[in-house]
């Protein structure tokens, strides 16, 4: 592992505050790049491969499953963290039957949000397990 090289993160959420809160979150440790749907995400992972996803759960056009499942089948081992309001467990939920790595709910917990990125870019190559906010074995 080389601490020399920072970790990418995409974000996609197609409501613009939510980016700029996020982003500047994540910029001070990260190279950051947004994404306002589902076709520029796509064409971002195409571009150039996240470490991260952070990925809205319902946007306009693709929805965040759906995105989620074309991120899977372009790298499947990039990992990818749905991010949903609470009254959108249910989507979280079959997100992470399509390979999510988990959730995070919307107000957010930073320290949170935090924990849950250091995982992921600290686990090793080939573990798989999902972490969320609350979920049970299942």
């Amino acid at each position: 592992m080389v601490d020399s090289a920072r970790r990418r993160v995409l974000i996609v959420d197609d409501e613009p505050l939510v980016l700029e809160i996020l982003s500047e979150h994540f910029e001070i440790d990260y190279d950051v790049e947004i994404a306002l749907n589902g076709v520029d995400a796509l064409n971002a992972v195409r571009r150039q491969r996240p470490d991260v996803v952070l990925l809205d759960v319902k946007m306009p056009g693709m929805s965040g499953v759906e995105v989620l499942k074309a991120i899977k089948q372009l790298d499947d081992s990039i990992a990818v963290i749905m991010v949903t309001a609470n009254e959108q467990v249910a989507l979280a939920a079959e997100a992470l039957k399509s390979g999510a790595f988990g959730y995070v709910p919307k107000p957010f917990d930073f320290r949170f949000l935090d924990h849950t990125l250091t995982a992921i870019l600290n686990r090793p190559m080939g573990d798989d397990f999902n972490t969320t906010h609350g979920k049970g074995s299942g």
